[in-house]
């Protein structure tokens, strides 16, 4: 998408769109969020949704950074003591790995 076509007023709310999304359990529409718009925000002349924008993509960012945070958390619970909670375990797991632990 080329925003230098798009109104100032159609960037926030496409950026308040993908902001709203991520909460929908989609973190990667806060991607897409602070790659489209950090130029917009923090690089462009000032206008006037500029600081809203701005907002959004810090916003977003750091949802992201969480999801992140988060995710590899889980991985390392997970992949550290899956052996240990047994059948449970095994019914989280896609694959079955072979061998012992």
């Amino acid at each position: 998408m080329n925003l230098e076509r798009v109104s100032n007023e159609d960037k926030l709310e496409l950026c308040r769109k993908y902001y709203l999304g991520g909460f929908a359990l989609l973190p990667f529409l806060w991607l897409v969020n602070v790659v489209w718009f950090f130029r917009e925000a923090f690089v462009a002349p000032p206008y006037g949704e500029q600081p809203l924008i701005r907002r959004y993509v810090r916003r977003s960012a750091l949802g992201l950074g969480l999801w992140g945070v988060g995710l590899g958390a889980w991985v390392g619970v997970f992949q550290t003591q899956r052996a240990q909670w047994g059948p449970w375990g095994d019914y989280l797991a896609f694959t079955l790995p072979l061998g012992t632990p």
